[in-house]
């Protein structure tokens, strides 16, 4: 156990006019995740999660984003490392995305339509903060319609 090493990540759920941004990958994921997976990745050494985050979607996306808050945190346990994610609710200052080499495509998508493209522990890992997302617009839409 001494050679085990830890990985710290961060995801964003990009959300657009009610739609979430997802990005397909050149290959899929060696975890069994699929191709589709929300932006993001890898904490640099000095960075804050906020920072990587911002970097990380400029860096996949070209977006630029305003960071809500945390809203879920993840682990995978592999024989060898063991990774921990924190993901961000964020809302980004435009559409037009530029994907990297690192992917394929990207979509907006209804949030009805995520269990047709993510795998279902990123799924769950996301739904709730979406369902709470979705329930503050409605409330908003009633104060100011």
């Amino acid at each position: 156990m001494n050679n085990i090493n830890f990985h710290i990540t961060v995801k964003a759920i990009v959300i657009y006019r009610r739609k979430i941004l997802i990005l397909k990958k050149v290959k899929p994921s060696t975890d069994g995740l699929g191709f589709w997976e929300l932006p993001g990745g890898g904490i640099e050494y000095g960075e804050t999660p906020q920072e990587a985050l911002i970097r990380e979607l400029k860096e996949e996306t070209d977006l630029d984003i305003k960071i809500i808050k945390p809203v879920y945190t993840f682990t995978a346990i592999r024989p060898q490392y063991q990774t921990v994610g924190i993901g961000f609710l964020t809302i980004p200052t435009h559409d037009q995305v530029k994907i990297s080499e690192e992917h394929t495509e990207y979509k907006f998508i209804e949030y009805e339509e995520l269990r047709d493209y993510l795998d279902q522990r990123i799924y769950e890992d996301i739904e709730i903060a979406i369902q709470e997302y979705n329930i503050i617009c409605d409330y908003k839409k009633t104060l100011h319609p």
